[in-house]
């Protein structure tokens, strides 16, 4: 049962798709609490998650609101998260409840927090290659920094970096006594990398050891690994700790990070892994801002919203920006020539307007366009008990099928260009 404040009430958990707001009624059933306040529970004695309550305060209520835009966001750039849902009542907003996705029968998953105590465990039980070992103890040795006095060498931030990637991949290496798979140890290096670009773009100061690591098991119950996925957004940063770090750090692996220093090094030093998803914000970048703006404005108030898609649209250009300025530096015998990147251009951008066609069908209007729209909803009932509320139709003024007919003509362009210069080499 929930604490007594809620032991009365009927709750509801929201869904939106295509202008319509569903509120089905649910029972939740609490199990765990935690320190940051959240609590882990149970919905309808089936979907296990963690049910934040953030909303019951004014002066936080806005927290709950960036947890489903945070995990909209991880959906539209194609981020491994797990899905965040509204909690209501009949009269007020409760919280988020985060999805967990998790049956022990079909899945297994480790935290950040477990890999790195066990590396320190295996360690001490002399199980890591003493090189191995001298390079932790020297990354841990690193100053951890504090608000206004954080870490800018480029070396250092990528051992940080590097650390969190080793705890992970040996972690599985000493569950399964072998070494890591090289296609699991690929992903969950290019995962976790995109998992700080993202970071990056949203505004998120913290990341800890705070996040999951999720494999499927085998018919004898072990973990495979071969398709390893991250939940980056199922834990929520502490509100309190994102309070001691400046506005231009980062925390990572509990080392507070300058969030310029960061970005360079994520370019200098891990460009394969993050190279689609840094090409996809330069050259859809339009796109992407009307996006981001349907997820905040459709999630939070005007006020909040305003300022916060003025933090992640500086962050996005300067990810962009980055992007651009690297390819410029190239020299001219590395770069790709015009009709590589028009078909690769072209080919991306199909891809991501996919994503792109499925956040406009969730937020088909964006109140900062239309504010009557806030307003001017019409509540019903149906059969079941779900309330739906439709919103009015309006010009969505929307990018979709635009932006697919446009992506379908930039593509044959592209195609027509790439035969045009494989014959003029033929002929030459």
């Amino acid at each position: 049962m929930m604490e007594k404040d809620y032991k009365n009430e009927q709750y509801y958990i929201v869904s939106l798709d295509n202008g319509i707001r569903k509120e089905e009624p649910v029972t939740i059933e609490l199990f765990n609490s935690f320190k940051d306040g959240s609590k882990l529970v149970q919905l309808n004695n089936m979907a296990f998650g963690v049910l934040n309550v953030n909303s019951l305060k004014p002066e936080t209520m806005y927290i709950d609101d960036y947890a489903i835009i945070k995990a909209d966001i991880a959906e539209l750039f194609d981020i491994d998260h797990e899905e965040s849902r509204r909690i209501v009542t009949e009269d007020q907003t409760i919280g988020t409840f985060t999805t967990l996705n998790y049956s022990k029968d079909i899945e297994t998953r480790i935290s950040g927090t477990a890999t790195i105590n066990a590396i320190v465990n295996a360690i001490n039980n002399k199980q890591v290659d003493p090189e191995e070992a001298l390079w932790v103890d020297k990354v841990f040795k690193y100053p951890t920094g504090s608000k206004e006095n954080c870490i800018k060498d480029h070396e250092q931030i990528a051992d940080i970096i590097d650390l969190g990637i080793y705890s992970l991949n040996k972690t599985i290496e000493l569950q399964m006594g072998t070494p890591i798979d090289a296609k699991a140890g690929k992903a969950i290096r290019k995962n976790y990398l995109r998992m700080i670009l993202f970071d990056y773009i949203i505004g998120k100061k913290y990341r800890g050891f705070d996040y999951y690591l999720i494999s499927k098991v085998n018919d004898n119950g072990k973990p495979v690994w071969l398709d390893a996925y991250f939940a980056p957004v199922s834990i929520n940063s502490n509100l309190g700790k994102e309070e001691l770090i400046a506005n231009n750090e980062y925390v990572l692996n509990n080392k507070y990070i300058d969030r310029d220093a960061l970005l360079d090094v994520l370019y200098e030093k891990y460009l394969k892994d993050i190279n689609k998803l840094a090409q996809a914000v330069a050259d859809a970048k339009k796109l992407y801002t009307d996006a981001i703006g349907r997820i905040i404005y459709n999630n939070t108030d005007i006020a909040h919203a305003s300022v916060l898609e003025d933090m992640i649209l500086a962050n996005l250009n300067k990810v962009a920006k980055s992007y651009d300025d690297m390819e410029a530096k190239k020299e001219k015998g590395q770069r790709a020539n015009k009709v590589e990147r028009t078909m690769a251009t072209q080919s991306l951008n199909v891809r991501v307007t996919t994503k792109l066609d499925l956040i406009q069908k969730k937020y088909p209007i964006n109140p900062k366009d239309h504010k009557d729209a806030i307003n001017a909803n019409k509540k019903k009932e149906n059969s079941d008990g779900v309330k739906l509320t439709v919103e009015n139709e309006k010009d969505s003024g929307g990018f979709t099928i635009a932006s697919i007919l446009i992506s379908i003509v930039g593509l044959i362009c592209g195609i027509a260009v790439g035969v045009a210069y494989i014959i003029l080499k033929m002929r030459s």
